[in-house]
């Protein structure tokens, strides 16, 4: 299509531009003059003004540029007094934000008008020699721009300076020198206007201050500040306010921004962040925290597992990996580096995979990405991250990069955790949030200044940390020193807005202390203080609503039901909150119908609702760690088990008789080698603690081994042993070797069966010995603790190992063998303890059993001793405080249900 002539001169002439400050005063300005439907108006900052004057392809110095220069001048060679602090975290953001001033104000580093300075001066000339041919810094700009000043009519038009109260000094050069070359007005409006714009040909603007009316309410800590001015919009949007005219601020929002992102989410309110939001809010910056984890505290199933899934989220070629494949991998092994991780993926069958592909070699590549480690951190998120088809986003990588670019990979998750992402919310819909000086810049109708307090407003200046004052004055480095600033930009936001000012200040900060109030606080208006609990007139979320109207959550069937939970928790009579079941729940029959090992049936006697939570639920206490510090007293118990297990099945298997006539120095070499083999096992495909801890516990295993299986006892005639020996599950004992199965005494598959019960049994008895006539057997039930102060039978329901595993020998053994069963405290001296009639005891256990197992049909699932226990692994279930005031209101009630239960509880 021709363009006619004046189409052409619109699109060779600006009418005019306006130049800003911000990204969001640039938005504000576009929006409007897109709104008053004006053509020919062009919006920028003052330095991408200058880099259009300058010509060609030149442009301001970018941050991310500077940083790389100054990291590269840093490593290239000697920075004189630098030198002692240039690796440390920091200095290279420190120095770039040093020479960005330095070069703003026009200054010279020469170290002769700014004695002290030669060291820096240094690194200015090698950051200056390694920066991008088309990026100057802003004094190299400014004078670029000064040479080509008369191309400003008609570069530029009308040149308008919006929203400003100050420019830095090499800017100040450039504007009075395009003044006389083109109109330059600076419309300030009711804000500050600077000295130096006297006697220069600019024209200056004003307008009468506006009258707001202006509020002060004092909250009692910044979460209450945000909540109350979250509560202040939602009653002006309610009202018919636009959210385009409310604007919330503060001088460094920073401190408040975890509260907004909450509390905004929760209210479902558009709010832009002006200031950009914190990168570990996005999915993207989340899945290059998830890669800076592995890389930073290295490989293990959770990191790993968290960073793949992720990432397959959001790369379209990993996309295949969505699949739960992680199921499939074995289930205790620590997978601590990149070795056990390849075995432990050459093991995954293809349909771990979503599409029955194999997958493998994909897993293989990013454990292949991640093997340099932080040294090669640039490296991995390229590979990782890049944009490979439409659907990829850059947003990933650029975060990477932006680390990267922050600080040394050792420092990735700090680096991470400041930076900040573009919000995508559009402001011109939205309410916004954000710094003092942004909302200055363009004001809105409404505004809530949060933060006035001493510590917050205004900020207190500082010494620049590479140019202190003594070097390079601050007046001189910083015209407009932060403190006037934050007072300039309060003042300039109380008289530019037109409807109301709303200036709040938290009585006491996060930590409890009390705060003093900002000298910029509202004098001669009386102030608000507003409680946290009090009732507000419009609330900010559905969640605030009903926290500060009781009324309203005691109407939700929700909190009706948590109402009568309190108070049944309290009374003495037992209710569903207590575990009463409807008789018959198929969850109760399920649970039931399993084999039932002798910690179950522990479980069933001494606490029928702990017992629902594990066999019916499937409810168990997480682990802690997949890198433990130490051992607990279960893992050291399995170990010990381990080492036992593996002396006496390879001297069983050996040719020289048995344990039963073997030497102590034959056991003692045994049980060495049994310990070798297994901590090498446990190392495998276990965690484990630091190698001094694991050595340090492996040791103290062996020593209680090699007393356990050296004990002073006549053997049985012709004596066979066996350790670990299965029964009732179809298990089957392995040879050392794990080649083949070692001969049994019996069929491990045989269901047993307590008499005149229908409760089946099944699991591993520690040692059997028996004679070769199979007249006589001895069971052991080895505990790694330390031995009771009195002798113990079934210790209240706590200790049924000996009585099931001496029926369960009697029952399967044809020959009905004489059977002693005991305990072996290897710790507590070598000291045993035998079960007086193993018959006896079985048939007053199978009554408890018989009860329990009806008590349980029955639906009467209530907490028991056991739940007292000091290391109770389902405490997290029960009501807080269980054990000082619910276990003991409802003792007596559940002992009177869940009788003759309790006389097993007191028996010995």
């Amino acid at each position: 299509m021709p363009v006619t002539e004046p189409d052409m001169k619109l699109h060779t002439k600006l009418r005019r531009t306006v130049v800003v400050e911000s990204r969001y005063a640039r938005r504000w300005h576009q929006t409007q003059a897109a709104t008053d439907g004006e053509q020919g108006v062009l919006v920028i900052s003052i330095e991408e003004l200058a880099a259009r004057l300058a010509g060609g392809f030149l442009r301001s110095i970018r941050t991310d540029s500077l940083k790389i220069s100054v990291r590269e001048a840093t490593a290239a060679g000697s920075l004189g007094a630098l030198d002692r602090i240039r690796d440390l975290p920091g200095f290279q953001r420190a120095a770039a934000a040093s020479l960005s001033k330095v070069w703003r104000a026009g200054l010279t580093l020469d170290g002769k008008g700014t004695p002290g300075a030669g060291s820096l001066e240094i690194l200015e000339r090698e950051v200056r020699s390694r920066l991008p041919k088309n990026q100057l810094p802003a004094d190299e700009l400014a004078n670029a721009a000064l040479e080509r000043a008369h191309y400003a009519p008609i570069l530029f038009g009308r040149i308008e300076i919006r929203g400003r109260t100050e420019l830095s000094p090499v800017w100040r050069r450039l504007l009075i020198r395009l003044s006389r070359e083109t109109d330059v007005v600076w419309t300030s409006g009711a804000r500050t206007t600077p000295d130096w714009l006297a006697g220069s040909d600019i024209e200056v603007v004003t307008s009468t201050a506006a009258k707001p009316r202006i509020r002060a309410v004092s909250c009692a800590t910044p979460r209450h500040e945000i909540q109350e001015a979250l509560r202040w919009a939602r009653k002006h949007l309610t009202e018919g306010v636009p959210a385009h005219r409310i604007a919330i601020a503060a001088a460094s929002p920073a401190t408040w921004d975890d509260h907004v992102l909450a509390m905004t989410e929760a209210a479902k309110l558009p709010v832009h962040f002006i200031h950009g939001k914190p990168a570990l809010t996005t999915r993207d910056g989340q899945l290059a925290a998830a890669l800076a984890e592995v890389l930073l505290r290295g490989l293990s199933r959770s990191r790993m597992v968290r960073f793949v899934r992720l990432l397959s989220s959001l790369r379209e070629r990993f996309r295949p990996l969505e699949s739960k494949w992680w199921r499939h991998l074995p289930p205790e092994a620590p997978l601590l580096s990149s070795a056990r991780w390849k075995d432990a993926i050459a093991g995954l069958p293809p349909e771990s995979f979503a599409d029955g592909v194999d997958r493998r070699p994909m897993l293989l590549d990013i454990i292949e990405a991640l093997q340099p480690g932080l040294n090669g951190a640039a490296e991995t998120g390229e590979d990782l991250f890049r944009q490979e088809t439409p659907e990829d986003t850059l947003k990933t990588l650029e975060i990477w990069q932006k680390a990267l670019e922050d600080g040394p990979p050792a420092a990735l998750d700090v680096t991470l955790a400041g930076l900040r992402v573009q919000d995508d919310e559009e402001p011109g819909g939205a309410i916004v949030w954000g710094p003092a000086s942004a909302i200055a810049a363009a004001p809105r109708p409404f505004c809530w200044l949060v933060g006035l307090t001493s510590r917050s407003w205004p900020r207190r200046a500082s010494e620049d940390p590479l140019l202190p004052n003594h070097v390079i004055p601050q007046k001189h480095l910083d015209p407009l020193p932060i403190h006037e600033s934050d007072r300039r930009d309060f003042h300039s936001i109380c008289s530019m807005t037109d409807r109301q000012v709303v200036c709040s200040r938290a009585r006491r900060d996060s930590e409890g202390r009390l705060n003093g109030v900002s000298p910029l606080y509202p004098q001669g208006v009386t102030e608000e203080s507003l409680g946290q609990s009090r009732v507000p007139e419009h609330a900010a979320s559905q969640s605030d609503r009903l926290m500060a109207r009781p009324a309203d959550f005691a109407a939700l069937a929700l909190a009706r039901s948590a109402t009568r939970t309190w108070i049944d928790w309290r009374s003495e009579d037992l209710t569903a909150h207590d575990g009463l079941i409807r008789p018959g729940h198929p969850v109760l029959l399920r649970a039931l119908h399993r084999t039932q090992s002798a910690s179950s049936l522990v479980r069933l006697l001494r606490d029928p609702l702990g017992y629902l939570w594990t066999y019916g639920f499937r409810w168990k206490a997480v682990s802690e760690t997949e890198a433990p510090m130490t051992l607990d007293a279960l893992a050291f118990g399995e170990l010990l088990h381990e080492f036992l297990r593996e002396t006496v099945t390879r001297m069983e298997d050996a040719e020289s008789g048995g344990i039963a006539g073997a030497s102590r120095d034959r056991i003692i070499q045994a049980v060495e080698k049994a310990a070798f083999s297994v901590s090498e096992r446990w190392s495998a495909s276990r965690p484990v603690p630091p190698p001094v801890i694991w050595q340090r516990k492996c040791e103290e295993a062996r020593e209680l081994a090699v007393i356990a299986l050296t004990r002073d006892e006549t053997p049985l005639p012709g004596q066979r042993t066996w350790s670990e020996i299965p029964f009732g599950s179809g298990g089957r004992a392995k040879s050392p070797d794990g080649d083949g199965p070692a001969s049994l005494p019996w069929d491990p598959s045989t269901p047993v069966h307590i008499d005149g019960t229908q409760i089946r049994i099944g699991g591993f008895i520690d040692r059997l010995d028996l004679s070769e006539d199979g007249s006589l057997a001895r069971v052991t039930d080895y505990k790694s603790g330390r031995a009771p102060n009195k002798p113990i039978q079934m210790n209240g329901g706590a200790e049924l190992q000996r009585c099931l595993y001496g029926f369960a020998v009697r029952s399967l053994i044809r020959t009905r063998p004489e059977v002693e069963a005991r305990l072996v405290y290897p710790r507590g001296g070598d000291q045993a303890m035998v079960l007086d009639d193993t018959q006896e005891t079985l048939k007053e256990l199978a009554a408890f059993l018989q009860a329990a197992n009806t008590h349980f049909v029955k639906g009467k699932t209530l907490s028991g001793p056991a739940a007292e226990d000091r290391w109770y692994d389902l405490y997290f279930a029960l009501p807080a405080g269980a054990k000082e005031n619910y276990l003991k209101t409802k003792r007596s009630s559940a002992g009177r249900v869940l009788a003759p239960l309790p006389i097993l509880w007191e028996a010995p």
